[in-house]
């Protein structure tokens, strides 16, 4: 399976992101429903993602299947790398 690379700049309907991550619609609403992976917007089709998303996905098919992490370690660690993200973005303003 080909693995297509995001632009930043674009929002991708749910298609394009199986495409992208190589999983499943099932899989991915799964994780909207957990709060791990929020879409940035709802079409008529379905929803939409950006490239963090996307990214995201990928975090968590790694995690799961190389990794072999359960749902709350994964919950955990994606959290973790939230408040990283945050504190280095604080660090990038004070600056």
């Amino acid at each position: 399976m080909k693995m297509i690379s995001p632009d930043p700049h674009e929002i991708h309907p749910i298609e394009v992101v199986i495409r992208m991550t190589g999983c499943s619609r099932r899989k991915i609403v799964f994780y909207c429903r957990k709060g791990i992976v929020s879409p940035v917007c709802r079409d008529g089709d379905g929803m939409c993602f950006d490239e963090d998303s996307v990214i995201r996905i990928r975090h968590i098919e790694t995690l799961r299947q190389q990794h072999r992490m359960n749902w709350a370690a994964i919950h955990t660690i994606i959290g973790l790398l939230d408040e990283l993200e945050a504190l280095r973005a604080e660090l990038r303003w004070r600056r």
